[in-house]
């Protein structure tokens, strides 16, 4: 860090981030209403008849942009911790690589083979993959050499969620390079953000077959890099702007909340602003939303007291199970998927509140402990085992 004010650890930022996966599993829950293959959802299946729709419409309708998320508060916290260590050589590439390689790959390997293994068992018992279609052994490298996001995909494959793995995999190696030659200025990252999203906008094909995952992993990436880059000048330079961030935040959350629940703020600036009403609205999450809600958690737990970091701290393990929740969520789904298959359940299953909350309370623990016996435990072997490698 390159600052004194702030804390080593930012609970409030992985809080957030634990939510969002846990937002994220909520939007896949469509995943039941699938047949077979990516483009074989049910014709009768209603959005709004999900379970407690009423309470988490919003992450039925939106839980996708959840990820957006991930990429820009990724692009903050190496830009906060990883920036100016590896521009004074003080990270070089063997440590970097293996800190990203222990935190991100075991956990992605074994729930890869689970996969893998569930779907020989479904195709075996029902004749065809279930949801993400192309199983067979060229996605298999592609996915055990995480560049399945990469351009190189037919279709979805495995566990489809973890392209965005796989495409954090190639920010990194972007991201190192723009430190190690001290490109990464504020402006930098602001001209790299602008760019790729634009090539997001213009990019042809399916979304997993061309290069938009990188693209917009890029912008959202290096648009956290220009939120880190503002959010230290407010913390340290310019204080007086806090109550504006503060301010912001929670105007965009209300007029979030708002739009879902009261009233459809996107349909009037549809209808009256046409194509630019679309654009805001396609912007809006990732370049205001997601970008203030960042700053003001990070301003506002340097400001708080000893009293709530400590609470903070204490219900940090929402963001502990991030990872392990984000990855384990469609294995999980994929043995009710079995139960389907094989009549133990009713495939209309998925629409009771119950089974929602079932799910729920078998896959945060599953996470938790899956984050301490499994994901700490690989970590702390493979940086033991190459520490004498790397420095």
């Amino acid at each position: 860090m390159n600052n004194r004010i702030w804390p080593k650890r930012l609970f409030a930022l992985d809080v957030s981030r634990g939510l969002a996966a846990l937002g994220v599993v909520l939007w896949h829950w469509q995943h039941f209403a699938y047949n077979t293959g990516i483009g074989a959802i049910d014709s009768s299946f209603d959005r709004t008849q999900q379970p407690l729709y009423a309470i988490f419409r919003l992450f039925y309708e939106e839980g996708e942009k959840g990820v957006g998320y991930f990429f820009v508060l990724s692009g903050f916290i190496f830009f906060w911790l990883y920036k100016d260590a590896i521009k004074s050589k003080r990270v070089n590439l063997g440590r970097f690589w293996v800190q990203r390689f222990s935190r991100l790959y075991p956990l992605h390997f074994l729930t890869l083979l689970l996969v893998a293994l569930l779907q020989l068992i479904y195709i075996a018992n029902s004749g065809d993959s279930w949801v993400y279609p192309l199983n067979d052994t060229y996605h298999f490298f592609l996915n055990l050499f995480s560049v399945h996001a990469w351009g190189l995909s037919r279709d979805w494959s495995f566990n489809g969620p973890t392209w965005t793995v796989s495409a954090e995999i190639f920010l990194y190696i972007v991201f190192f390079w723009v430190a190690r030659v001290r490109l990464g200025n504020v402006m930098f990252c602001l001209l790299v953000s602008f760019l790729a999203a634009v090539g997001s906008l213009i990019s042809e094909g399916d979304f997993i077959t061309g290069p938009t995952p990188i693209l917009q992993g890029l912008s959202a990436f290096f648009l956290g890099g220009v939120v880190y880059y503002i959010t230290d000048y407010i913390s340290q330079k310019s204080v007086s702007l806090k109550p504006a961030v503060h301010s912001v935040a929670i105007a965009t959350i209300v007029l979030t909340l708002i739009n879902f629940y009261i009233f459809d703020i996107g349909a009037v600036l549809l209808s009256t602003f046409g194509p630019l009403g679309d654009i805001f609205l396609t912007v809006f999450p990732n370049y205001i939303l997601f970008p203030s809600l960042i700053a003001s958690l990070t301003l506002a737990e340097i400001d708080s007291s000893p009293k709530i970091k400590q609470w903070l701290s204490e219900i940090s393990w929402i963001g502990d199970i991030t990872y392990s929740s984000y990855l384990l969520h469609f294995p999980l789904q994929m043995l009710c998927a079995l139960a389907v298959s094989y009549g133990v359940l009713n495939a209309d299953f998925y629409l009771s509140a119950i089974a929602l909350i079932a799910f729920f309370t078998v896959l945060v623990p599953l996470s938790y402990a899956t984050f301490i016996r499994f994901e700490r435990p690989a970590q702390k072997l493979i940086r033991n085992q190459l520490k004498t490698y790397v420095g």
